[in-house]
């Protein structure tokens, strides 16, 4: 499944100084650089975590860098906690702690529970909406977090005579804005494909326990979501000027509504007279051979030749339906590689 943090950091790049009160400004300046140098590398390896935790990685398989990066943040925050005040006024090194501290809050208490809600994303569609709802939040809290110390950073800058230049984003920075927009529109297309997967993962989930009921309604809620994605998806914005994320979604989105309204039918339909050719057979096995009637001995060959007819035709489509069934998958995958290879 693919997923990243909105998170992003408004650090100012480039400090000048006003002439005026020179040498207490540059005094100012060179706190400023410090304190900044204390976040610099720690933004860093943040946003690494938070890439490699959501962008088509499971959360689990990185948990040893969450652990790393919670030490880290610990680390930092100790050693702001021990700088100085700048000339008695504390705001500046109170928000970096203030921001440090909410952000270890969220990475050590948030994504924990993120880490169990993953374990029961794929079950269902609301499962996985509240996954990704806890994401959101969770990053928008870093996102807060973020423009909070950005403030502290303006408001210091003026009390203190330093003209802040924003200039150019780092190449990180940009990095960061341009895969946010991205990976939060393709979050928005997953989950309108994600609603009729989960229905076709029920469909064969019926199948390998040879649940007719639960067949029957399965296709039928698969053929129900794959139309309503295919409706969601006409009205869908492309991403800039690339359309190429919708058109492989809607191509997966026509493969399961396929599978709902021709193959998965048959496959009912086999189970059926598979079914009476059971129900059948343990009636003739109940009966003594001279109790049975031609009509009953007619019904069984029927269902017999039936039967042996559709095996092979049930084979057929089955392994049709699975060879398509991954290639479509492998399809998408490709199309989502290529879109954060272009677009994050």
């Amino acid at each position: 499944m693919h997923y990243v943090s909105r998170f992003f950091y408004a650090f100012f790049l480039i400090i000048g100084i006003n002439s005026l009160s020179a040498q207490n400004t540059q005094a100012a300046v060179d706190y400023m650089s410090t304190m900044n140098e204390h976040l610099g590398d720690i933004k860093g390896e943040t946003w690494r975590y938070l890439k490699a935790a959501t962008q088509g990685k499971s959360a689990r398989r990185v948990e040893s860098k969450r652990q790393q990066l919670i030490s880290e943040l610990q680390d930092v925050r100790s050693n702001i906690s021990k700088t100085s005040t700048f000339e008695g006024d504390p705001n500046l090194r109170d928000e970096a702690l203030n921001y440090l501290g909410l952000t270890i809050t969220v990475i050590k208490g948030d994504f924990e529970k993120i880490l169990d809600m993953e374990e029961i994303a794929e079950r269902s569609y609301d499962d996985m909406e509240a996954f990704l709802l806890a994401k959101d939040l969770a990053n928008a809290k870093l996102d807060s977090a973020a423009e909070i110390f950005s403030k502290a950073q303006t408001d210091f800058a003026a009390r203190n005579n330093i003209t802040l230049v924003e200039g150019e984003q780092s190449k990180r920075d940009e990095k960061i804005a341009k895969a946010s927009k991205a990976l939060k529109y393709y979050n928005e297309i997953y989950l309108i494909t994600f609603k009729a997967t989960v229905q076709e993962s029920y469909v064969l989930d019926a199948l390998n326990r040879n649940d007719l009921i639960s067949l029957e309604q399965s296709t039928n809620a698969l053929d129900l979501a794959a139309k309503e994605g295919l409706e969601k998806l006409k009205t869908a914005e492309k991403f800039g000027s690339d359309p190429k994320l919708i058109l492989a979604a809607q191509q997966l989105m026509e493969f399961y509504s396929l599978e709902a309204s021709r193959d998965f039918p048959k496959i009912v339909d086999f189970y059926l007279r598979k079914d009476k050719f059971d129900k059948l057979a343990a009636m003739m096995e109940t009966k003594k051979q001279k109790d049975l009637t031609q009509e009953e001995v007619d019904a069984y060959n029927q269902a017999v030749n039936d039967y042996n007819k559709m095996i092979p035709q049930f084979n057929t489509l089955t392994e049709r339906s699975n060879e398509k069934r991954g290639q479509m998958l492998d399809r998408w995958n490709k199309r989502v590689e290529e879109f954060f290879e272009i677009h994050a």
